[in-house]
């Protein structure tokens, strides 16, 4: 008699929680079709971001680099005051530059110390370990600290790109004379 009691016991149970699944299986439909447009929307950010430092920190694949941006990509150099279409972007970039190249014991070409997002934007923050470029060697103790923003469209293509570097003290130096040479030109 027992036996069957506890049986009838467990049946009652579970019928009960089958009923309250029931109604909360339409409530999770509702409430996953009204956020997933945003999340989705996020996925791919995260996805093209995470994509991004990875390719950057190894600086290998420039291919596969320039395939992550759109063709209307609007790319920013705060620091040297630049703005470029994706041509412009691509020649500025120049991963293939034979000039520069990695230090031998940092097979990774910078340090990402933090990435943020929302819907469409990623901001990675973090420093550039020591290379060479034209045989100089460039090591800025903590080396050169980065932020770098990147939208992305809902095709999961980089469409504007900005980046503050902390350059070396020579390529500021190029980046002042340069504003020095376009301000004297717009005045």
């Amino acid at each position: 008699m027992i036996w069957i009691k506890w049986g009838f016991t467990k049946a009652s149970e579970l019928c009960s929680k089958q009923s309250k699944m029931k109604k909360l299986i339409p409530l999770l439909l509702i409430i996953s079709a009204c956020a997933s447009p945003e999340n989705n929307r996020r996925a791919i950010t995260v996805q093209t971001a995470n994509t991004f430092f990875e390719l950057y920190k190894a600086r290998t694949d420039w291919q596969a680099f320039q395939d992550l941006y759109a063709d209307d990509l609007v790319f920013e150099d705060v620091i040297f005051r630049y703005t470029y279409d994706k041509p412009g972007f691509i020649g500025f970039y120049n991963w293939p530059d034979p000039l520069l190249s990695k230090h031998p014991d940092f097979p990774e070409v910078m340090v990402l110390e933090d990435l943020t997002f929302t819907d469409s934007t990623a901001i990675g923050r973090g420093y550039f370990t020591p290379f060479y470029y034209d045989g100089v060697f460039y090591d800025e103790g903590r080396y050169m600290r980065f932020i770098m923003a990147l939208q992305v469209n809902e095709e999961g293509k980089i469409n504007r790109h900005t980046d503050f570097v902390e350059y070396p003290p020579s390529f500021l130096k190029l980046a002042a004379e340069n504003i020095l040479a376009d301000s004297t030109v717009t005045q």
